[in-house]
């Protein structure tokens, strides 16, 4: 598994690989029940997870030089109050999963940006809660968990 940050090349990989994960979502997610006359739940994604300069930093993740998914950290600005880092989103194509390159991933951005993070996840999204729960009970310390917005439960937490 590597890491490699997103560039603007990427945007096309990053609408598709995004596209793919609001398909994972929905079942979750009432905001995407539909889909546009091309097939997306939303285009222009990209622009959003591209680098621009305000904290967000977008990672294509590959497995034998393949890409396979995509993680996105945000510094504070996008941050809870109180945390200097968030989770902001990741996402692993099917046949990727299971193997741990998504504990990869993850513990290489906590490694590289110590301190106190954030998240949200689908309170109804059980594989993803429990993932990130297993992440940070083998790299942090659970500061808290709410209920966030629609849905949501806020997970804070420092890494150790």
């Amino acid at each position: 598994m590597s890491l490699r940050p997103a560039q603007q090349r990427d945007g096309e990989l990053l609408e598709n690989l995004f596209n793919l994960y609001r398909n994972d979502l929905s079942f979750c997610a009432k905001e995407f029940r539909f889909l546009d006359g091309r097939g997306y739940f939303e285009r222009g994604i990209s622009r959003q997870l591209l680098p621009f300069g305000d904290g967000v930093e977008t990672y294509i993740i590959e497995d034998e030089s393949h890409p396979v998914g995509l993680i996105a950290v945000t510094g504070e600005a996008y941050a809870l109050p109180g945390c200097a880092w968030r989770f902001q989103e990741l996402y692993l194509i099917r046949p990727a999963r299971g193997r741990g390159l998504a504990l990869e991933a993850a513990r290489g951005l906590l490694g590289s940006h110590p301190g106190r993070w954030c998240l949200s996840v689908y309170t109804d999204n059980l594989p993803a809660y429990a993932f990130w729960k297993k992440l940070i009970s083998s790299n942090g310390r659970l500061i808290s968990e709410a209920p966030g917005e629609e849905g949501m439960t806020d997970i804070i937490f420092e890494t150790i």
